[in-house]
């Protein structure tokens, strides 16, 4: 049986960067879902298993890194990839995030940094929707 590719929310309030991010995953076999802000993507996270999440630094209302904060006390385990066409960004920024890139860098560089965030290897469907009900139920599992 063939395993799932794995899941990535990706949000940013910009359409272009977003649909970009979007086609670029997909052609790489990711399955995807998009948030043109915070508020639609922590709903996003709260609703869907997802194995990774791409997210855009500076938004309207909520920033990016104001996001993966509250994602991260959802679902600590979930993988965060902070985006910014600002850099350098204040340590204190990136404190709830795994991986931080600039938006100038190249896409193969995007995509060989989520691939190291999931560990080189996409998780089946089973496992990721168990650890969306665990985290849904705030299941402890030590």
């Amino acid at each position: 049986m063939s395993r799932a590719k794995a899941t990535i929310l990706c949000i940013d309030d910009h359409w272009n960067g977003l649909i970009g991010r979007k086609m670029l995953l997909e052609q790489s076999g990711y399955k995807v879902l998009e948030a043109s802000g915070g508020p639609e993507g922590l709903q996003l996270f709260r609703s869907h298993p997802v194995d990774a999440v791409v997210l855009d630094y500076q938004m309207p209302g909520m920033n990016g890194d104001v996001v993966a904060a509250k994602m991260k006390r959802m679902n600590s385990d979930i993988p965060i990839m902070l985006l910014s066409g600002y850099e350098p960004l204040p340590t204190n920024k990136l404190s709830s995030v795994d991986s931080f890139l600039s938006k100038s860098q190249p896409p193969d560089i995007l995509l060989s940094r989520l691939h190291d965030l999931l560990g080189g290897r996409s998780k089946p469907f089973f496992s990721r929707w168990l650890d969306h009900w665990r985290s849904r139920n705030q299941v402890v599992t030590h």
